[in-house]
């Protein structure tokens, strides 16, 4: 068999079975693919967004009334009280709480040694701190009064 006819024999017998699409379809294809690539990026970014960012609820933080309790021994002082600070909020955060002295007196925190207290780390949802608080009479007066306690997330 001559070369030409076996090129020409090939050539029709393979060309029916690859056919390209045609030039249009291609394109339509291509474009579908390059939207559906598109799209998928953005939805990965917008997840990665949001599981990276912090969280979207914050603490908030309840002082229940106080307790009177036994001071500890040696520290001096004649009357101590318990604060419990419960994160009520529907997030974690650490926490800052402040004491004031109802009347001239001087109220400090047992923990931090001053009148300002603050958490180590994050406090857990429904999580409950005692805070013990000691207070002096101010010179002169015999009677002490309760102090107030007022927390904030940081």
């Amino acid at each position: 068999m001559p070369k030409d006819r076996l090129c020409r024999f090939a050539g029709r017998g393979y060309g029916g079975l690859v056919e390209l699409l045609p030039q249009n379809r291609s394109t339509l294809v291509y474009v579908a693919l390059v939207v559906l690539l598109i799209g998928g990026l953005a939805m990965g970014i917008a997840l990665f967004v949001l599981q990276a960012r912090g969280p979207v609820a914050d603490a908030e933080f309840t002082v229940a009334a106080p307790q009177a309790v036994d001071c500890p021994s040696g520290s001096g002082v004649p009357v101590c009280y318990r604060f419990d600070v419960t994160n009520t909020g529907a997030g974690v955060g650490a926490v800052r709480c402040g004491v004031v002295s109802a009347d001239a007196g001087n109220a400090v925190f047992t923990a931090s040694g001053s009148s300002l207290y603050e958490s180590d780390g994050p406090v857990a949802v429904g999580d409950t701190y005692s805070l013990y608080v000691e207070v002096e009479a101010t010179d002169g007066k015999n009677v002490v009064e309760r102090p107030s306690v007022g927390c904030q997330p940081l």
